[in-house]
């Protein structure tokens, strides 16, 4: 059963960034500071909640801090085995350093595409 109280903070907390993403701001590490409290909060109530891992893990990778985001995405894929974006953004997490930022960046924009797509059709 899901926690309502989990729900509510990543719902407010993927608005943030929404809005972050459609403003320019997805770089501005003060930002990112600033939504992540959100996310920690509804982990703490609800640690195995997907859609809150993932947008933490972006907010980690938006910021360089790939170790903590690996440490994340590493349960996703077991969470939802049939996923293949988890099992993508693992991919990407632990491809050969010298590839490895490159990717992130490529699968960060993507990702930030997405949410902006989906906020103008809903």
């Amino acid at each position: 059963m899901e926690n309502a109280a989990a729900v509510e903070l990543y719902t407010e907390a993927r608005r943030q960034w929404r809005e972050a993403v459609e403003l320019g701001l997805y770089a501005s590490e003060d930002i990112v500071y600033g939504i992540m409290p959100l996310l920690v909060k509804a982990l703490s109530l609800d640690p195995n909640d997907l859609p809150t891992l993932d947008l933490l893990s972006d907010l980690l990778m938006e910021i360089g801090a790939y170790d903590e985001a690996l440490e994340l995405v590493d349960k996703m894929p077991d969470l939802a085995p049939d996923h293949n974006g988890y099992r993508q953004k693992l991919n990407v997490l632990v491809s050969e350093e010298q590839n490895q930022r490159r990717q992130i960046r490529a699968y960060l924009h993507q990702k930030r595409q997405q949410l902006t797509r989906k906020a103008v059709h809903s």
